[in-house]
């Protein structure tokens, strides 16, 4: 806080802040010289800048993220469609078969019922576990999802970092 001597130095004898031209505004703080304004006006201008520039980049983010989702859309709706129909029809098909296996099991093989039906719906589960691991590889071998999205977000959050950590500072050759 400024000491009453030395606003009183500044404005005179007793003269007020006002009675001295402006000199001294009234918290005891000297104006602002038009440098400073102008920076402040600056300061205040690059921000706004800084601030549309990361929402333009969302923005873009955002769209460009929606234009992966339809394509990867688009790339599975047709094996999507043949893979449901082709499901249900397993699906219907699997009790009959496993059944009519089980029982030539018993009938031309001897087993009993029980150990036939085990035998016949462990088989079937490891078949199907293979099929949905196989399934698996092949939709990630697609190259689906977002790479081109997840490679501007990452190259927006840097250029972000590094806006953050050299604002402010004067380039290297204007350092004295």
């Amino acid at each position: 806080m400024v000491d009453q001597a030395t606003v009183n130095a500044l404005n005179g004898a007793g003269g007020s802040s006002e009675s001295s031209g402006g000199a001294v505004a009234a918290f005891g703080r000297a104006p602002e010289s038009p440098d400073a304004a102008a920076s402040a006006v600056q300061v205040a201008s690059n921000v706004a800048g800084f601030g549309e520039n990361v929402l333009n980049m969302a923005e873009l983010q955002v769209r460009m993220s929606a234009i992966e989702l339809r394509q990867n859309l688009e790339a599975l709706r047709i094996a999507a469609a043949v893979g449901l129909v082709g499901a249900v029809l397993a699906l219907a098909a699997l009790p009959v078969v496993f059944s009519g296996i089980a029982e030539l099991l018993v009938t031309e093989l001897g087993f009993r019922r029980g150990p036939a039906f085990l035998i016949v719906g462990f088989t079937s589960l490891a078949i199907g576990s293979l099929v949905i691991v196989s399934a698996g590889l092949w939709v990630g071998r697609k190259g689906l999802g977002f790479p081109l999205s997840a490679e501007e977000l990452t190259r927006n959050l840097n250029w972000i970092r590094t806006v953050l950590r050299l604002s402010g500072r004067q380039p290297a050759a204007r350092r004295g």
